[in-house]
């Protein structure tokens, strides 16, 4: 059988999904996943899904980092869920894996710019370069 491979774009898409509908509903990571995955008919791969889970277990500590490097007039329960989900899988790449950091935050900003077109795509920008400079 051939291991499922998907793209690095795909994948953060699929994150960003996941750990939106996470942050609005609070229901199980595995239930929120195989609903995307009902609903998208997509495939998860093996990596994303070790991924999420990995995720979930540091998602306070990502959620503390974000909330470190908000502006003094933004905070975490203020947030739209859907950007609450991008910083979260923003922080974890910057943190966690071996992408170059300015790839990370602009692929961030293209999914801010698509899926939540009128939120200001600078904001991501600048919070995640924040969190890329610790």
């Amino acid at each position: 059988m051939e291991e499922l491979k998907i793209s690095l774009t795909t994948r953060r898409k699929l994150l960003v999904q996941m750990y939106y509908r996470y942050l609005l509903a609070s229901s199980s990571l595995e239930y929120i996943k195989q609903d995307i995955l009902d609903e998208t008919q997509a495939q998860l791969d093996e990596k994303t899904a070790l991924i999420a889970n990995d995720i979930n277990e540091k998602l306070e500590e990502l959620i503390i980092i974000v909330e470190e490097h908000l502006s003094i007039d933004w905070k975490w329960e203020r947030l739209p869920a859907l950007i609450g989900a991008i910083f979260v899988i923003g922080s974890y790449e910057i943190k966690y894996t071996d992408t170059p950091k300015p790839v990370t935050i602009n692929e961030m900003v293209k999914l801010t710019k698509e899926l939540e077109p009128d939120f200001d795509y600078k904001f991501i920008n600048a919070v995640l370069d924040k969190i890329r400079k610790i």
